[in-house]
């Protein structure tokens, strides 16, 4: 597939579409950025980004998001819960990275669901 058979959207909240639509406006004020212009019409840019696709998220698929979230944390705290075990048996020192290590998820997924308090 070529990449003008794929359409993109932009998720924007108020403030920074906003934001974007002032910038882009001042951009075009400058007159500075001819090859942007030869690549995609600066106007067109503009009047794309003045006209946002209002996307609804339906209850099912925000009742499937959550649902996937909760799997995924409670595989990566059982993955954790393993490394703690395994580390305690073989008497290391436990700490994020070495948690991390052992269970094979980020240091930052260790952090964010255990304490080291908690552990010790």
């Amino acid at each position: 597939m070529s990449e003008s058979e794929y359409k993109y959207r932009f998720d924007f909240e108020a403030n920074d579409l906003e934001q974007l639509q002032k910038l882009l406006n001042r951009v075009q004020e400058l007159d500075k950025y001819d090859t942007l212009k030869e690549l995609y019409s600066l106007n067109e840019m503009i009047e794309l980004i003045s006209k946002p696709k209002k996307i609804k998220k339906s209850a099912k698929k925000m009742v499937a998001t959550d649902k996937a979230t909760e799997a995924r944390t409670a595989r990566a705290k059982e993955k954790i819960q393993n490394a703690i075990n395994i580390l305690r048996m073989e008497n290391k020192k436990i700490t994020h990275y070495s948690i991390a290590k052992t269970a094979g998820v980020s240091y930052l997924t260790v952090k964010k669901y255990i304490s080291l308090d908690e552990i010790n």
